[in-house]
This record gives structure tokens, sequence and C-alpha cells, in this order.
């Protein structure tokens, strides 16, 4: 997978996908796998945005009963089995707890009944899986179950929990990426820093898009009949300079922080906070809206906090006081976790679609998150020929949306059945190991087993570097693990063009804390080496990484 700006400048695309978070990528994906000449076009780099601000949480579906929302809770368990198809060295099955109080919507009773009817309505979540990947049925526990797992949860009242399987996702960026890079093995082409100026549109036909090159400033127009906007918060934007009606209400932004703690070991917990909230679209309503912890990587991601943006921009950094609220609820929620800002470590932030606050202060509302994702076809709203805008909300039903917009084509008679190149497959068979491929890895996978885990079928490709260079592999940092074949590997197959692309998205070096200068120095000189950098494109490149922290994560580096 290599940037090839000419392949774009110079060739015409049956289908444009503007946005390289989760929903653009696995569109891109169907649509190459449909059989069409696709394009992938990000302004940053695939899964920087909105995408990379989730729990690492595939949701089952379960918390959706609360608003009797059957269809979501389908489209949940339909992207698992594509998630879990795509790329299952990325997930593991994660239990989670919630506790039970009373006999109201919090009470055994209630959740009993919960858990027995998603498992009927789920009864086909561990089709096609593999075994380490097959999730166990719901059940409820005692109230020392749920002390064992908490023990500083809240004990008055205290009944016993609701026990149910999610999954968590290793490495969020790396299952995003897993969608493009297997979509440009059905030959479809794609860009990270290329920015979409505007969709071209003449007398209500989509020409394709006129985008720039942020490596070079250079301008040109991707030419395509059909463009399909999965932009995300930037939908807006790009809809104003196209001279379209904007689609999206309002934003919010949502933010989540990594502690340097393991707060419930081996455990996803959901406790309610302490300010009244009340999800005017669920039809079961809780008057507390909670909070979630999820075990990961020996540490906790906890999430999330929600508020209206007032700067685009601006509310794409986490500041000093999101994290102090966000502290603040979960010491008050669960006090033996006496977190401070010394234990946060890591922060995400993304803008989601939201519904217009009911009142003038955007300050105090408590957003209303869009709940269902939006596939809009803008010939039947607005006569607009070839042009879709995906308003995706949640990271778990992306692929089940790319499928929604692949059968509206094939209804359009865009994409043929006959076309089609392939569906979603077990990456193993997708890319079988030769006889020389399992000696690399009987030499190299018991040495390294973390590779592997992180890029499955892929690791060969890092073997063969170490095979090539005994150097290659040399640790960069111990934990977590990063080699220097898995450096050369990301910038020679995975596109990274920048350090943040390596230490913040293709490897979790930089996601479980801040590297030290030295080790950004050490990771940026094996990326100059491959991309000719000099010393002061080094210095800016470790520079850029330590203000990401400071300025945008808002995290002392």
């Amino acid at each position: 997978m290599k940037r090839d700006i000419s392949q774009l400048r110079n060739h015409p695309f049956e289908a444009i996908v503007i946005g390289g978070g989760i929903h653009g990528a696995s569109i891109f994906y169907q649509l190459a796998a449909g059989g069409l000449q696709v394009a992938l076009i990000e302004k940053d780099d695939f899964g920087s945005g909105t995408s990379a601000n989730c729990l690492k949480i595939l949701h089952s579906g379960l918390r959706y009963l609360q608003h009797l929302n059957l269809k979501r809770i389908r489209e949940s368990i339909r992207s698992r089995k594509y998630f879990m198809q795509m790329a299952p060295h990325l997930l593991r099955p994660m239990p989670c707890i919630m506790p039970t109080y009373g006999l109201g919507i919090e009470g055994k009773p209630v959740m009993a009944i919960a858990l027995a009817l998603f498992d009927i309505i789920s009864c086909d979540r561990n089709q096609g899986a593999p075994a380490g990947n097959r999730v166990g049925h719901g059940r409820i526990l005692s109230r020392q179950e749920c002390l064992d797992i908490g023990p500083g949860i809240k004990p008055e009242g205290l009944t016993g929990a609701a026990l149910w399987y999610d999954d968590i996702i290793i490495n969020t960026e790396r299952m995003t990426l897993a969608f493009i890079k297997e979509a440009m093995r059905h030959n479809a082409a794609c860009a990270n820093y290329l920015k979409a100026d505007k969709i071209v549109i003449t007398n209500k036909q989509v020409k394709g898009v006129q985008v720039t090159d942020q490596q070079n400033g250079e301008t040109f127009v991707v030419q395509s009949p059909l463009v399909i906007n999965a932009a995300g918060p930037w939908l807006e934007e790009l809809q104003r300079k196209s001279l379209q009606f904007p689609t999206t209400e309002d934003l919010a932004k949502g933010v989540n922080i990594v502690v340097d703690k393991a707060l419930f070991p081996g455990y996803g917990v959901g406790l309610a906070g302490t300010s009244d909230y009340v999800d005017q679209d669920a039809a079961l309503k809780r008057s507390k809206r909670l909070f979630f912890f999820a075990p990961w990587q020996d540490k906790t991601i906890i999430g999330t906090t929600y508020k209206y943006t007032a700067n685009q921009d601006a509310d794409r950094t986490v500041t000093g006081d999101d994290i102090d609220d966000l502290l603040k609820e979960v010491n008050a929620i669960y006090p033996p976790a006496e977190l401070t800002r010394k234990d946060v470590i890591f922060s995400h932030t993304g803008l989601v679609p939201a519904h217009r606050p009911q009142t003038q202060d955007r300050g105090k509302a408590a957003p209303q998150v869009v709940k269902h994702s939006q596939v809009i076809d803008h010939e039947q709203q607005d006569g607009v020929r070839g042009l879709m805008t995906i308003e995706g909300v949640k990271y778990t039903t992306a692929p089940a949306i790319a499928h929604d917009v692949e059968q509206l084509l094939i209804a359009k008679n865009i994409i043929s059945k006959d076309k089609r190149t392939g569906r979603h497959c077990p990456a193993a068979v997708c890319h079988p190991h030769s006889f020389t491929d399992q000696g690399l890895i009987d030499t190299y996978g018991k040495r390294f087993p973390h590779i592997e885990k992180a890029y499955g079928p892929d690791c060969i490709e890092i073997f063969r570097i170490m095979a090539e260079d005994e150097a290659a592999t040399g640790y960069l940092r111990v934990s977590p693990p990063l080699l220097r074949a898995e450096v050369i590997h990301i910038v020679r197959a995975e596109m990274a063009m920048k350090l943040a692309d390596v230490v913040l998205r293709r490897t979790d070096c930089g996601t479980t804390g801040c590297p030290t200068r030295q080790e950004l120095q050490e990771i940026a000189g094996i990326m100059a080496n491959e991309r000719g950098w000099d010393a002061a494109a080094i210095d800016r490149e470790v520079d850029g990484v330590l203000s990401h922290y400071r300025n945008i994560l808002g995290i002392d580096a």
C-alpha cells in the first residue's frame, strides 16, 4: 500500500469515498470488493479523526434494548461478523458487568429479562467466529461476585450485577487500516493527507472531487461520477464549499481518557454517573448517564463525556477542564480509583452528530447524541445525481452501514452482483501462508509473538525484513514492544507519512503514554532512512508529536 498521487490525478474512477475513518474505510472496501474502480481520500491520516475516539469496544448491541431498537442490535451483530472476518487477530471477547439496584430498570429482574431477550435476538453472534473469539451467554451475578470484580462499587442497595460479553478491539486504528489494505488488494487507490476542497457538481451531476495534496500543495480534480461523502464532522464544511445544504443538525464533542491503572482487570464495567441525564430516544429511561471502564493493555479507558461544540477546530482538543470533569466524575462514582491528572496518560476526542439543544445555553445543555447512522441519497433528497452522504454515529456499526450503501448501489445498477470480486473473508483464508512463510513464522513468531497478534497475516512482511537484516529485530521500546522492522514495514507498506502516524496509529507505542524524546528520535531516525529526512526534519517530527500531546491531548509531555 503505497501513496501514489499520480494514479489519482491521471485515472478516472467509478466511485470516490471521502474520509478515511471507519465508515469511509469499510465503504471503500465494500465497493472495491463489489468490483468498482474506487478511490479513497483522507485529509489527515487514516483513522485519525472521530474514529480514534472510542473506548475500543465492539458493542454487542445489548444496550440498545433500552431503546427497543432491534434494528440497531442486528446491525451490531452483523458488523461484529464483518470485523471478525476482516481482522480476528485484533479482537478479544470482553466480559462486561453493570451493577443492579432495586427492582426497576437497574434491577435484577429487568436485567435478567434483557439478557434472555438479547441471547435470543443474538443467537447467531458466534456464527463463523474462530474458537478464541466466541463469546458466552449473559447471566446475573450475585452481590458478592459483583464486589469481587469491583470492591469499590457503591454497596448501598446493591443486589448483584448483569454480565454480558462485548469485544475489545486491541487497536482500532489498525482495524480501520485493515479495511483499507484489503480494499487495496482489490486494485483500489487511496491517499492520506489529500484534502477534499469541494465536490465538483455540474448541472446537478457529480463530476469528481477537487483535492489538495497536503504534502506539496498541488491541487487537482479526481474524476468520478459517484462521490460518497463520509467526512464525519467535516461534512458541513465540505457541503458548504460544494454549495450544498447541510445534513447534520449539530455536533457534540466526546472525550475519553486512558489512565495508567487497571481498575477492573479483565472486565468492562458500566457505572451510573452523578448528574441527571435523560436520553430522549430511550423507551426505558435511566436517570443518569452511563460511564464505561474498558480494560486495555493493563490500563483503563474511561468515557464518555459530551459537550456541544462551539468551534470545530478548537473542539478537536482535550482541555484540562475536559480531563478534570471526567476525573471528578470517576472519583465520585468509584472512589477507590483515586485518579489524578498524573494518572492520565492519553486521551481521545471526536465530534459526533447530535440533535440541536432545546435551550439557548449550549454550554449547559446535555447533548442528545444521534443514535442512527444515515445514508443520504442526494438524488432523492435534492436531485443531485451521483452523490451520497454518510452520517455515521458508531464505530461498531460501520460495516453494516457499508453493506447498506452497497445494496443501494446494486439497486441503482451501479454495482452488478455478477461483478463482485469477493466478500469479507478470514484473513488467513484470503492470504494463505506458503511453506517458506511458515518457516519465517516458526523462526520469528516465537521470538516476537506480539507481531502476529498486531499484524495478522501481514506479519510475514515484517518477518521477511528481519530475515534480510538481523539488526531489524532490535527493540525500540519494550513495553509495549516495538521493533525496528515494524517501523520499516509501516513506512514501506502502510503509508505512514509522519512520525505521529507510526506512534499514534499504526502502533500502540504512543497511545499507552508519551514516549521519551530519545525514543521518538530513534523511531524518527528509522523513518528518515526510508523517507529521506534530514536532521531538521527529524526534529520537526519529534516536536510535532510532543506538541500533539500537550496541545491536542491535554497531556503533560
